[in-house]
């Protein structure tokens, strides 16, 4: 008896069906900053950046190599020489062989760069890069926020007018049940309860396309935060006793669009200092340290007078650029136009910045009145269709009237709610045009 209870409680536990987690707004946002592929690859770029800085600093350090070589000549060259320098005659030249069979050596080398302009810039120009994928990954970050939030919103508008319509849907069933009741009884025409049928199918279409808008909107939210698709979640309601503010005023230098472009115009800047330093001189100190031991034939272990021959130096490599073909002059102008086009597209962005926050505020402003019209349009068609269907039920009015109050409540909530979204959309987009988005989440 016991293992039988215990057996269908652990069945009860299978099959009850699990409730959907409800993420708030900042849930969802956290779930799809961690997961963002783009930002993923952001956070790439900027460790790539880092190594880049490292790479490039890593000029300024001593490099140190080993070098070796075996050298064997099967053929030994040979070059004339006076042969008056061997007590020989004037005008005479004799054949010399100079190298040995064979050779071999060894030695370690150590080279410092002491000056090199060119370092000196990429070090910044690197640093300048690691800038602009930061930058990047804010700008990547901005657009994540705004979709999620947009979403968001839309599912909490879709939600909120299902429950509407379903509400209305209940409300017209109960009438249509007592239309019924009088058709039955020949008080009504079959026309006029036919009208309030097709009324109610009406609804019920218009509700299942709203359920259609809200699975759609869940599925990207889910796409969104990276998640399975099949799994349930849910959002919190909306509250309609959040007082709705206008976002705080920003500077649009603060948007990421144009730190952005500011730091490639900081990059290109570097990139053409980084030519001119061509013309700087470059400073090199080597020391090298080594062996060599000569052969008279294919002797790997047996040296002449077994002797390995030392050898040691200091060398200060000085070089002056002084022509290169107008090389360095052409790629210079080359950077000089890419910068004047960074400087305008900047500009470019400053005046769509400045155009998209004027569209922002203005949008804002009509579409929170648009908001408080259609609420007490709202509350004017709730208060019709109440008394409408009071009356219709005692047979005080017509249904033309009751369904045309019905129709009256139905089109006010789809008009309340697109206006409710409208407006935390441009609550969004007026955060989003001042540089505030990121920021205000």
């Amino acid at each position: 008896m016991l293992l039988s209870v215990f057996l269908l409680f652990g069945l009860t536990l299978q099959f009850t069906p699990t409730t959907a987690q409800v993420l708030s707004l900042e849930d969802c946002i956290r779930a799809a900053l961690a997961n963002n592929q783009q930002l993923l690859n952001g956070k790439l770029d900027i460790a790539a950046a880092n190594y880049r800085i490292k790479e490039v600093k890593s000029a300024l350090l001593p490099t140190v190599d080993i070098n070796g070589q075996l050298l064997y000549y099967r053929d030994l060259p040979s070059q004339y020489a006076p042969a008056s320098a061997f007590g020989g005659p004037e005008s005479e030249y004799t054949k010399l062989t100079l190298n040995m069979p064979q050779t071999t050596s060894a030695n370690i080398q150590m080279s410092q760069n002491l000056f090199n302009q060119s370092i000196l810039i990429g070090v910044k120009a690197a640093k300048a890069a690691q800038e602009a994928s930061a930058l990047q990954e804010v700008a990547t970050r901005e657009t994540v926020v705004y979709n999620v939030t947009a979403t968001y919103y839309s599912i909490q508008v879709l939600n909120d007018n299902l429950d509407q319509l379903a509400d209305n849907i209940s409300n017209l069933e109960k009438t249509t049940k007592v239309n019924e009741v009088l058709k039955n009884n020949e008080l009504v025409s079959a026309n006029i309860h036919n009208r309030m049928l097709i009324n109610l199918e009406n609804l019920q279409n218009q509700y299942q396309n709203q359920k259609l808008l809200l699975d759609q909107s869940l599925a990207q939210l889910k796409y969104l935060m990276n998640v399975n698709i099949d799994e349930q979640i849910a959002i919190e309601a909306f509250d309609y006793a959040e007082i709705i503010t206008q976002p705080d005023a920003g500077d649009i230098m603060q948007r990421p669009d144009i730190k952005l472009q500011q730091a490639q115009l900081k990059l290109s800047q570097y990139d053409k200092k980084s030519i001119a330093a061509g013309y700087y001189p470059t400073l090199v100190n080597t020391f090298t340290f080594g062996y060599a031991g000569y052969y008279d034939s294919f002797a790997p272990h047996k040296q002449i007078n077994g002797d390995w021959i030392k050898s040691s130096y200091f060398a200060l490599s000085l070089k002056i650029p002084v022509f290169d073909g107008f090389r360095k002059q052409n790629q210079l102008r080359q950077k000089e136009v890419v910068i004047q086009k960074n400087v305008n597209t900047l500009s470019m962005l400053k005046s769509n910045a400045n155009r998209e926050l004027w569209d922002a505020q203005a949008n804002y402003n009509t579409n929170k009145n648009l908001l408080l019209s259609n609420k007490r349009s709202l509350e004017l068609a709730e208060q019709l269709f109440t008394s409408s269907q009071g009356e219709y039920e005692n047979e005080i009015t017509s249904i033309t009237e009751f369904l045309n109050a019905q129709n009256d409540l139905t089109t006010a909530r789809t008009n309340y709610s697109n206006a409710l979204l409208n407006l935390k959309l441009a609550e969004l987009s007026l955060a989003k045009a001042n540089g505030n988005l990121i920021n205000n989440k």
